[in-house]
């Protein structure tokens, strides 16, 4: 009796944590698809393009130099491995000193790189994007170590500041005066940094930043853990990425401009999945492998569902949803986006079982996965891109995504033994469980 009573406790727990990350996600989602609507209806797809692109490179450097540190900081917190105060210290130093340093190398290799991408179009762009790169560093450890703690109020806090004042000073700009490349890229830049602020003013508060050091053995540790992750991280970000890239590289910024909205839109769908995911890898972390055998399977049985009910919405109503929104120039984004869906419902299949992986302490699957998935997407892009445009690239991310979720379906059914079905069709008796969760919710309260 007591056993079932801290399941359904654990699985209360879980679900107020999901909610709460799924909230912000919504917000998230109409906050950022409102300001990128400004976004592209002012700058066009030329003008949404080459900022695409170049908060793409930025984002691609920062995501490259974090080593994996903030998922080692999520791993050992649920461990209790190490105190809070050398974990926060250690993540800020790194941010701070060698982000910076990257930034700084990084500003004297524009000019060799820029040309390919921007062509004709002033490169000046990347030397106002640099403070993107430690900002980003800094805002991605404060976030993970909230998460790490499951402090949600206070992660919901940061994430949807910075936000609100990217949308809000996008919106004093676009009414008040003129909307421009520069100015979209110092809103970006202003709400990072006021939502850095807020999270250090949390840190300060909770005591858990008091001075910034390195402790070697932590650093050690962190990059040993990390790494196995980060490889992943690295491959599956530039799954969602490289292709802006090499569309850029093979046919012109506007073509960038009308991918970037297919991806902005399809993307929405991994609101459901993500706030799944980034919940279940603490939660994994720190429980035994006979509970996570149990809850797992529920989850993403659950994702499954509801993801594949999104995707066929989302189907149906893309050639309204797009030219009513982002207007019509933006029409050849509809078909790129419907060839990207169903790579994107499987996709929502490897970001819950992936983090489960994770938390039970093989990052590495993740990375091998990520690197199958990339190889294919670089081919099948080379290949498809120069026929078929935008289009090709649709089908060579959807084939990508595929091809990683069953590498992640067979390894999960390896370590854990669960079978298929288990795992991905909907039960019945499912519906009890969630009952169960309200009651026990309402009880509660």
């Amino acid at each position: 009796m007591e056993d079932r009573r801290n399941e359904f406790n654990y699985q209360l727990s879980f679900s107020k944590d999901v909610s709460i990350n799924f909230i912000v996600r919504f917000l998230t989602f109409v906050i950022v698809s409102i300001t990128s609507i400004i976004i592209a209806r002012v700058l066009g797809p030329k003008g949404k393009g080459i900022y695409s692109l170049v908060i793409t490179v930025s984002t691609i450097v920062a995501t490259l130099i974090s080593m994996g540190i903030n998922f080692s900081n999520i791993y050992f917190i649920g461990k209790k491995r190490y105190a809070i105060e050398l974990i926060v210290s250690n993540a800020f130093f790194y941010s701070i000193f060698f982000g910076g340093g990257i930034a700084l190398i990084f500003s004297f290799l524009v000019p060799f790189f820029a040309p390919y991408f921007l062509k004709n179009t002033t490169y000046t762009y990347f030397y106002l994007a640099l403070p993107i790169i430690p900002l980003l560093l800094i805002f991605e450890n404060i976030y993970y170590i909230l998460l790490g703690f499951r402090e949600m109020f206070r992660l919901a806090v940061v994430s949807l500041i910075r936000l609100f004042f990217y949308f809000a000073t996008v919106a004093f700009f676009y009414y008040f005066s003129k909307l421009s490349i520069y100015r979209v890229l110092v809103a970006y830049i202003l709400g990072l940094t006021i939502s850095i602020g807020v999270g250090i003013y949390f840190f300060l508060r909770s005591g858990y930043l008091s001075r910034l050091l390195v402790n070697k053995k932590i650093f050690t540790d962190s990059l040993k853990f990390g790494f196995k992750q980060h490889l992943g991280t690295i491959f599956q970000f530039l799954n969602y990425r490289l292709d802006l890239l090499i569309i850029a590289a093979l046919l012109s910024p506007s073509q960038v401009g009308l991918y970037s909205v297919a991806v902005l839109v399809g993307e929405t769908i991994w609101y459901i999945s993500s706030s799944i995911g980034q919940i279940l890898y603490p939660k994994t972390a720190s429980s035994d492998k006979e509970s996570a055998n149990r809850f797992t399977p529920l989850v993403c049985r659950s994702n499954v569902l509801l993801t594949l009910v999104a995707v066929l919405i989302l189907y149906s109503v893309a050639r309204i949803v797009i030219p009513g929104l982002f207007t019509a120039r933006f029409l050849p984004s509809v078909m790129a986006l419907r060839l990207l869906l169903p790579g994107i419902f499987f996709l929502s299949i490897s970001k819950v079982l992936g983090s489960d992986l994770v938390g039970r302490g093989f990052p590495h699957y993740n990375s091998f996965a990520s690197f199958v998935s990339l190889v294919v997407t670089i081919i099948l892009d080379f290949l498809l891109i120069p026929r078929f445009g935008i289009n090709g690239a649709s089908v060579a991310t959807s084939i990508a995504y595929m091809i990683h979720s069953f590498t992640i379906l067979y390894l999960f059914k390896k370590i854990s033994g669960v079978r298929l079905y288990e795992i991905l069709i909907f039960k019945i008796q499912d519906m009890e469980v969630y009952k169960r969760i309200l009651c026990l919710s309402s009880h509660k309260n």
